[in-house]
């Protein structure tokens, strides 16, 4: 979350002190800002569904149906979307480039530390999953998920609060370009 924070308030300053590569009114600018809103509301809610899936297991036990299914790491694939939404809303071609790139170095090195902490908790099983879910590209054909779910409410209320910001900072990064 740290890392996030920090990579999120860089960008936001980036796309405050630097100007859009295309006016205000233009259409690209303006398919721009809605291809990234897209991007924003869509890892916002895949963020809140794999919450709901990791239901305050993490760490307790091997997750691995419903978004984990399809991909190891489905937070940090919404949180790139979003980051990515985030760059291409600024409609700053430095911004769109950094972002993501930046986020991808950075959580490069943290999956693999998550990866070898999972490796030693649960062995053979992580092995499995492993050989079977990709790290960060989807293969939707593996999707599974149990017809019932346990949701912890605290842990989805904590992750609905968590997502809030990636709604409210785009309305807040719009209302500055007036």
């Amino acid at each position: 979350m740290l890392f996030s924070r920090i990579l999120m308030i860089t960008a936001i300053a980036l796309m405050l002190f630097t100007r859009s590569h295309w006016p205000n009114d233009s259409a690209l600018h303006e398919t721009f800002d809605t291809l990234g809103y897209v991007l924003i509301v869509f890892c916002g809610m895949g963020r809140l569904y794999t919450t709901a899936f990791l239901g305050g297991l993490k760490n307790e036990t091997l997750v691995t149906y419903g978004p984990f299914s399809v991909v190891r790491n489905p937070l940090y694939v919404f949180s790139w979307l979003g980051f990515t939404g985030f760059a291409i809303f600024s409609n700053n071609l430095w911004v769109m480039v950094l972002v993501p790139v930046g986020f991808c170095f950075v959580y490069h090195f943290l999956v693999k530390r998550e990866e070898a902490f999972l490796q030693e908790k649960f062995g053979q099983a992580f092995t499995d999953y492993v050989a079977r879910v990709p790290r960060f590209l989807p293969r939707f054909s593996n999707f599974n998920q149990p017809d019932e779910i346990t949701v912890v409410p605290r842990f989805l209320l904590r992750g609905l609060l968590d997502n809030v910001w990636w709604f409210i900072i785009p309305l807040i990064l719009e209302m500055t370009e007036f």
